[in-house]
């Protein structure tokens, strides 16, 4: 258990936060457009590092893409259990 809890406070805060805010919209998204909603989830993700990378006002990184959106691939996991 100790293992597990280090890996996961030396996750950046900044991926945390793409993680968290993932959650939230693929769990909005579904719930209104139901499994559509991963795609608009994934849509967004790659908008927002597209837009970081044109205004340069942000880093853009391919991990921050995977991070927004492992909850919609997990919903989708769950959804076909």
């Amino acid at each position: 258990m100790k293992k597990i809890i280090k890996k996961i406070s030396n996750i950046p805060n900044d991926k945390l936060l793409h993680f968290f805010w993932g959650t939230v919209l693929s769990f909005v998204f579904i719930l209104i457009l139901g499994i559509k909603g991963v795609f608009l989830t994934f849509l967004i993700a790659f908008a927002k590092e597209f837009y970081d990378w044109y205004t340069k006002k942000g880093t853009p990184e391919i991990m921050d893409v995977i991070f927004t959106i492992t909850p919609a691939v997990m919903f989708i996991i769950i959804n076909q259990i």
